[in-house]
């Protein structure tokens, strides 16, 4: 085909039908753009090319060359927003789609793009609107219910949110991902009670049987429909409950795999270990979404890669995230082949398959959505994930979980699909990350100098309703105290929803919540990192503990309180203690949770000797090499059982 005797919209019109290729109709549109450099078309139609073919800062420019020369384009500035809110660029964005919201406020393409971006960038609140308004103009949009009601479960108006995902289903019965994003919407953030874990887990159990049986993947036409769902949306917040999840997330995973193999069963099949020559490496692929300054790469994937002996092992980055900064850079630095970026899922299962790994390991499955999605496909003969997210996969693809034989309970096996390797000690090699802290004091953050401080730093859904009497109980014993805790970074009405049950708490023991709670916004790491300096004691979540908290307030010298629980989630500062050997400060029940939280704060020489305790023997947690010679030899043993089988 001679692209130079083409129209211009009879190019894109054969590009988009898919009868030419890209680089046909972009050397056209090149030859094209020579010619007649101001027209505004041209600009567009080749930034559009440009955006779909993974180019996105050449369609970048393109679009605002498009905009200059037709300023009344609605179409152009929609497009422009839309290419930067792939590259999560918030700014961008935002004067993109109200600049279109100008010459047409009735859009509801910018409206939900708008949307979208606010909830990327985790302001929840901001979104709502703009999805309200969409709807208004639109209510029988389906993408609009469900943007609109993930939003509001975010914000722990779980039964309205029920209600648009309900609607979203009537509209169009047979979507698979509206089904699924319903069954999901049965796990709410946070609970006024136990019993409302109880009904949660049960409704979502409900659901979840019922969208397996109702997966027809023989039928081509839900197949298709199919392809879209896996890692659109996943059991994030079911680990929250404290209860062991392994057969709820079987069921999930088993569906999530199914679906891929049936929808793409190219990329079924298991690899066959590939031979490896005398004098060759291992092959070991690490596959994230968190190549950044975030607590999976911080906790377990820095210290692995930056230690592993390179002569045997070579190591493969594979980055579906977003996000760039230091560690980033860092991090490409690290690896044999680093690659990020990729537009499609087929795209990331070439390249990875491509490379022929021995291994892969995948420490968190259940937070980025392409992790997911390629999780759940066999991409090296040996697949493991690990604690980045603390609770089993679910996913059959996936053979082992590294986790940590300190935090382990004795029947830890019994949590997992996967086979369970405890790696030794904590199983990480961890370095502080320098830090900085902000010059503040207490009175910047509005709290007295003259009383103990217990800082409760989790993210609020980690606080369990069982537990709640544990700070009345303190401030009973303790006498005038302070508690700071952190609101939920996407959503101030889940902070709201958490102080209102609280605030039942302290009644039942005949005390003023706000005589003793205070409840902080979301913090920048130095002002974080400061009232870590500032406080007295910390204060770990039961059921699910710290990790990166716990090691930050260690760093600080800062006394940790914390109970062991049942799951290995609710064990990981009971065995940060244990490593450091500071049995002290962990209780073994309520009682001596409660017991130990208010000698501290009552006894400040006890206090100071705990804390000098930690600045000896902190060091113990850092740099542990027995755990690096644990997993490269769990490395070696499993290729070699694997190139038997």
């Amino acid at each position: 085909m001679n692209s130079d005797s083409l129209p211009l919209s009879n190019a894109v019109c054969l590009f988009e039908s898919g009868k030419t290729d890209e680089a046909e109709v972009l050397c056209f549109l090149l030859k094209e753009m020579e010619l007649n450099p101001d027209r505004w078309e041209i600009h567009h139609n080749l930034a559009r090319l440009l955006a779909e073919t993974a180019k996105p800062e050449q369609a970048i420019e393109h679009y605002k060359k498009a905009h200059y020369l037709k300023p009344d384009s609605t179409e152009i500035l929609i497009d422009l927003a839309e290419t930067y809110k792939n590259q999560r660029n918030f700014h961008g964005t935002v004067a993109a789609c109200r600049k279109a919201l100008k010459l047409d406020p009735e859009n509801t393409r910018a409206m939900l793009i708008l949307g979208d971006i606010y909830v990327d960038s985790d302001k929840i609140e901001s979104a709502i609107p703009f999805y309200h308004q969409a709807l208004a103009l639109n209510p029988d949009s389906l993408y609009t219910h469900v943007r609109l009601g993930d939003a509001l479960r975010q914000q722990g108006e779980t039964a309205e949110a029920l209600s648009h995902f309900q609607t979203a289903m009537k509209l169009d019965p047979e979507n698979l991902t509206v089904r699924l994003w319903n069954c999901l919407a049965q796990i709410p953030l946070i609970y006024e009670s136990e019993e409302e874990i109880v009904q949660a887990r049960e409704n979502y159990r409900k659901a979840l049987e019922e969208l397996c049986r109702n997966v027809d993947l023989d039928n081509p036409v839900v197949r298709d429909r199919a392809k879209t769902m896996v890692g659109a949306t996943q059991p994030f917040y079911l680990a929250y409950h404290g209860e062991n999840d392994r057969e709820l997330q079987s069921m999930y995973g088993d569906l999530m795999v199914r679906v891929q193999s049936a929808c793409f069963p190219e990329w079924a099949g298991k690899p066959p270990m590939p031979p490896i020559k005398s004098g060759e490496p291992i092959r070991v692929g690490i596959l994230s979404g968190y190549f950044c300054r975030h607590s999976v790469w911080k906790i377990l994937i820095k210290g692995w890669i930056e230690n592993l002996n390179k002569d045997e092992f070579q190591l493969y980055g594979y980055y579906t995230g977003y996000e760039s900064d230091t560690q980033t850079e860092i991090a490409k630095k690290k690896f044999y082949r680093f690659i990020e970026k990729l537009p499609t899922q087929e795209d990331w299962l070439k390249r990875i398959t491509g490379d022929r790994l021995h291994i892969i390991i995948i420490p968190e499955v259940g937070m980025d959505p392409m992790t997911a999605r390629l999780a759940a496909f066999p991409l090296a003969p040996v697949q493991c994930s690990s604690y980045g997210h603390p609770e089993t996969t679910g996913f059959p693809t996936i053979d082992y979980y590294l986790g940590s034989d300190l935090m382990e309970p004795e029947n830890g096996q019994d949590h997992y699909c996967e086979k369970l390797i405890r790696l030794p000690n904590l199983s990480i090699y961890y370095e502080p990350l320098d830090t900085p802290v902000a010059s503040v004091d207490r009175a910047c953050f509005g709290l007295r100098d003259d009383l103990p401080l217990f800082i409760c730093t989790q993210s609020l859904f980690k606080y369990l309703p069982r537990y709640d009497e544990v700070f009345p109980r303190i401030a009973l014993e303790a006498g005038e105290c302070q508690f700071a805790f952190f609101g939920y970074q996407k959503s101030s009405a889940l902070g709201a929803q958490f102080l209102r049950r609280l605030e039942k708490a302290f009644s039942r023991f005949s005390l003023r919540m706000e005589d003793y709670v205070k409840m902080f916004p979301y913090l920048d790491i130095p002002h974080y990192n400061a009232i870590n300096k500032l406080a007295d004691v910390f204060l770990d979540s039961i059921g699910f503990s710290g990790l990166t908290t716990t090691l930050e307030a260690l760093a600080c010298d800062l006394p940790v309180v914390a109970m062991p629980y049942k799951l290995m989630r609710g064990r990981q500062t009971h065995a940060i203690l244990k490593m450091i050997d500071l049995c002290e400060t962990g209780g073994r029940n309520i009682d001596e949770y409660v017991a130990i939280a208010a000698r501290l704060a009552k006894e400040p020489g006890w206090r100071k000797e705990i804390s000098e305790k930690i600045a000896r023997n902190r060091h113990l947690l850092y740099r542990d090499m027995e755990c690096i010679r644990g997993l490269e030899e769990f490395i070696r043993q499993a290729v070699r059982s694997h190139s038997r089988v």
